[in-house]
């Protein structure tokens, strides 16, 4: 038995059975991983700019802190210098207490000495009287017997008074310099008492100042290292999803792996159900029932019009131009690498830039779902990112000129709905700009 004459007998509906793979469950699987990993990249970079923001924190504090320093030893120079300050008057402060003691002796010898010229005034005016008639120096003028008496007693008196009156001014000096002495001890005590309050006042301010600036430095340094950790926790965090995602990309990968796998097998018995069928008149239901896979009718084509250049080819998509062939920052690496195709956005089918023969009709991990075209003479063209179970063509069939062989997606290695278009010159990558005209 032939393998024709095994599909005879399986029948059509078997066959098909054989080709339908529920790619639908499996794109649910990749978008989902896609999803979980986007959220996470998400999260990661919300997490990067609060990290950020923890070190301007970080920074502004550390500054906070090196102005409150400054200014805490700013302070504790001029608590210094006060101390120094109070020194030095306690030390006037004993010199004046000396120099007070001084007076006081001072002051106790002009007393002393008032006193006793007291006494001499005393005695002197007992000296003037008589001891049998104690008649005062007037009476004595006056009572003068004869002029010779009266000048004795007259001499005797002024002779008296002119020592009593130096008596007099020596005791008034005396007691005003004994006032005066008092005085200055009594303001100088009292100067450097009111000098050592002040300075014990100021000193105690700049303690308080001092006091509150510690205050203030050591509730910063515990802000400082609240938000040292927080910084560490969003660092583990980061460190954590970073692990998560990297698992979601091996998960990604495989599961990309195992549908391109299971596209091989599909597209090998597609193959492999073309040969078989060579020559015979396939139902309709074929392409009525299968769900990933509706093969075109020879010479389908869309209902726009396409303008042919003048290289013989047409756009594949209405879509705009987003991205040209040459080198670029790739959207997902970050790699400077070279960009070997065209890239149209928006939505829509994709239709064959020119007539040929598929070559492949498949998946790709970073094109995604995917059709390569032969046109002959070493040109070839792919297109790329085309939505899962839109494929309208299979390897080995013949297409034409603007016949449908998809529309256009998001699969494989892309960032959004968009085809990704690529010509071939003998197996070479060009830009495709020249043969669309643009």
């Amino acid at each position: 038995m032939n393998r024709k004459q095994m599909f005879r007998i399986l029948g059509i509906p078997t066959l098909l059975s054989l080709l339908v793979i529920p790619l639908d469950v499996k794109a649910d699987t990749l978008e989902e991983l896609n999803q979980q990993k986007t959220e996470l990249e998400s999260r990661i970079q919300e997490l990067d700019e609060n990290s950020s923001g923890q070190q301007e924190l970080l920074d502004t504090l550390e500054a906070k802190k090196e102005q409150l320093g400054v200014g805490t030893i700013t302070l504790q120079k001029e608590i210094d210098k006060l101390t120094l300050q109070l020194v030095e008057q306690q030390g006037k402060l004993q010199i004046s207490e000396e120099k007070i003691k001084e007076l006081g002796k001072e002051a106790e010898t002009l007393e002393e000495r008032i006193e006793l010229r007291g006494e001499k005034l005393k005695v002197q005016a007992r000296a003037v009287q008589t001891d049998t008639n104690p008649r005062t120096l007037l009476e004595a003028v006056i009572n003068s017997e004869n002029l010779a008496e009266m000048i004795g007693n007259i001499g005797l008196v002024t002779y008296i008074m002119n020592i009593n009156k130096e008596i007099l001014v020596q005791q008034k000096n005396d007691k005003m310099d004994l006032v005066e002495k008092k005085q200055a001890a009594e303001d100088e005590q009292e100067n450097l008492e009111i000098l050592s309050a002040e300075i014990q006042v100021a000193k105690t301010n700049l303690v308080t100042q001092k006091a509150g600036l510690e205050n203030q430095i050591e509730q910063l340094a515990q802000e400082y290292d609240l938000t040292v950790e927080q910084k560490e926790a969003i660092a583990q965090e980061q460190q954590n999803l970073a692990g998560t995602v990297s698992t979601l990309s091996d998960q990604l990968k495989e599961e990309q792996r195992r549908i391109a796998d299971e596209e091989v097998v599909r597209q090998q018995a597609a193959q492999e159900v073309a040969v078989a069928m060579a020559g015979e008149i396939v139902p309709e239901s074929f392409f009525e029932e299968s769900k990933v896979v509706e093969y075109a009718s020879a010479g389908e084509t869309l209902p726009e019009a396409k303008s042919v250049t003048a290289s013989g080819f047409i756009r594949p998509s209405n879509g705009i131009v987003t991205d040209p062939f040459g080198y670029r920052i790739h959207p997902l690496t970050g790699e400077w690498k070279l960009h070997a195709g065209m890239d149209f956005a928006g939505s829509g089918p994709i239709v064959a830039a020119q007539g040929g023969t598929v070559l492949v009709a498949g998946y790709h991990n970073s094109w995604g779902y995917y059709v390569k075209i032969d046109h002959g003479n070493g040109l070839q063209t792919l297109y790329a990112h085309m939505e899962a179970g839109s494929l309208r063509v299979a390897p080995g069939q013949k297409v034409s000129q603007g016949q449908q062989l998809g529309i256009m997606g998001t699969t494989g290695d892309s960032t959004g709905v968009h085809l990704h278009f690529e010509v071939y010159e003998n197996g070479v990558q060009v830009d495709p700009e020249p043969y669309l005209g643009l």
